[in-house]
């Protein structure tokens, strides 16, 4: 057979597998988001860089900003967030014995031992926005495909990166929206090599509430770069030093720039009352009454996966509940999702085994008269609620567990770094 001929032969399978190629990796993307998920759930230490580009437009109004923030984190308890956006500029660094707080436009910073808690823990005032968000970039990318409704491949591009060409597939998907009137599309370059996000471009259409009542409808589009990403890397002790430049003033606290908000009128505390009854349904469909864990003691916690908090205490309440499930506390939670299968996407994600229910209609968190999540809700053996707390802390959560009976004691004064992140903040 001469090479000509036999050209010929294959050309035709080429051709069959060159478009067979576009439907095969149509079924692959979800996949393919789902292993770069678990690639930076599973990293134990982190270096990521992000350049975030926002455009708001609507018929009347067009807004852009632009925030850059950088999150080192090492396993050993080191770290570095810093955010600097138009609202101002922020920096935390801790080598593990040290904690330092910096305002670059302030020139002002403070010192004090590093906490238990993984910071920044709250925010004092604006400038510090965008360094608290950095500390989810990591988070971000971990459930970066929790809430995927729907993905297609894309032609692969190179695009530059950091001076660099890098090589990268292309996925869209559309994103579950807890508002059912809003709408989110991605794009997401992915480093072919390192299976690493190096962008994403987003474009959303929903509405802002106006004075009277009504909404204003309005686009989003906002272009992400993450020129640097490392994961289970080892960084340099540098990137966990701080010297104090020479027109910075050491104070013991930074001025706070935003005012205490009370709770609303109409908050309701349950602590101290009965626990009501509650007919919690499966998927499945099998239902289990509350009352039916009578004698035992219950936690039920409160969330949602787009509500930024609630995401950022599951590491530690998956901590607590190895701690404490066998010895007897029974675990539950509920999510406020629209769509289910984001929070179970989640918790799967997070290795938590315990049983999750779907508030589809609102009506478990109106008996338990929830607001704000996260919200956790313990009750003694007897039925009757010891702790009953939105925005809690971790560790208010172990001291109310370890007063239940004399096995849980040891639980109150556990503690580490990482687990003992306060929620605080309350959506």
């Amino acid at each position: 057979m001469s090479r000509l001929t036999s050209l010929r032969a294959v050309l035709p399978l080429a051709v069959v597998l060159f478009q067979a190629a576009p439907s095969l990796a149509a079924q692959d993307a979800t996949a393919l988001l789902n292993d770069v998920s678990q690639r930076y759930a599973d990293a134990k230490s982190y270096h990521i860089e992000a350049v975030e580009e926002r455009t708001i437009t609507s018929d009347l109004i067009r807004h852009w900003d632009k925030t850059l923030t950088t999150a080192i984190s090492m396993k050993d308890g080191r770290y570095r967030y810093e955010g600097h956006s138009g609202m101002g500029s922020s920096i935390v660094v801790s080598d593990g014995t040290v904690r330092w707080d910096y305002h670059p436009d302030d020139h002002l910073y403070t010192r004090e031992a590093a906490s238990v808690s993984d910071p920044p823990d709250h925010i004092k005032g604006p400038e510090e926005m965008a360094t608290y968000n950095a500390r989810f970039l990591i988070t971000k990318m971990a459930h970066m495909a929790d809430r995927v409704k729907s993905a297609s491949m894309l032609h692969d591009q190179t695009i530059s990166v950091n001076g660099k060409k890098v090589r990268c597939y292309v996925v869209h998907y559309a994103e579950i929206l807890q508002n059912s009137d809003s709408t989110l599309e991605w794009d997401v370059w992915i480093d072919k090599s390192r299976k690493t996000v190096v962008k994403t471009f987003s474009r959303g259409k929903g509405y802002a509430p106006t004075g009277a009542g009504g909404r204003m409808p309005r686009n989003n589009e906002t272009s992400i770069l993450y020129p640097v990403v490392e994961l289970d890397q080892q960084e340099p002790s540098s990137s966990f030093q701080f010297s104090a430049p020479a027109d910075a003033k050491l104070v013991a606290e930074f001025p706070l720039a935003f005012a205490h908000v009370p709770a609303p009128v109409d908050h309701v505390d349950l602590t101290g009352h009965s626990a009501p009854e509650l007919q919690l349904t499966s998927s499945a469909g099998q239902v289990t009454k509350l009352s039916s864990f009578h004698g035992k003691p219950v936690f039920i916690e409160f969330w949602a996966t787009w509500c930024g908090p609630c995401v950022d205490l599951m590491p530690a309440l998956s901590k607590l509940y190895t701690e404490t499930a066998h010895k007897g506390l029974v675990w539950i939670s509920i999510d406020s999702d629209k769509d289910s299968t984001a929070a179970d996407t989640f918790l799967a994600r997070e290795h938590a085994t315990w049983p999750n229910y779907h508030d589809n209609d609102g009506h478990y968190g109106a008996v338990l008269h929830r607001g704000g999540i996260p919200l956790g809700v313990l009750i003694d053996g007897e039925g009757k609620i010891t702790f009953y707390k939105s925005g809690y802390e971790i560790g208010d959560l172990r001291s109310a567990i370890a007063k239940l009976s004399p096995e849980f004691t040891s639980v109150g004064a556990t503690s580490t770094k990482a687990e003992d992140t306060p929620a605080k903040k309350v959506e």
